[in-house]
């Protein structure tokens, strides 16, 4: 079993504050639908949100383990049907 050990120390004030400095570049977004069927309501859900790209500039060093994370958990609603897919390169 792998055990991971890490510390989180995210003060979320100064992440808000960096934040002013970074600018959204590129923006390729869209809507995307779908609906899946859920057994236990027996009906059909339907689920939605951005899916696309996008570029930052800035410095994103103070949200660097907080990305990290993101790519590692996912985030939102909706993640253990594969959303809130996160990828940074």
């Amino acid at each position: 079993m792998t055990r991971f050990a890490s510390t989180l120390d995210w003060h979320f004030r100064p992440l808000l504050e960096a934040a002013s400095d970074i600018r959204i570049t590129e923006r390729d977004l869209s809507w995307y639908d779908w609906e899946r069927w859920s057994n236990r309501q027996q009906s059909s859900m339907r689920l939605g949100g951005q899916i696309g790209r996008l570029r930052l500039e800035g410095d994103l060093t103070p949200f660097a383990q907080l990305l990290a994370t993101a790519e590692l958990l996912h985030v939102g609603k909706g993640t253990t049907f594969g959303l809130g897919w996160v990828e940074v390169g």
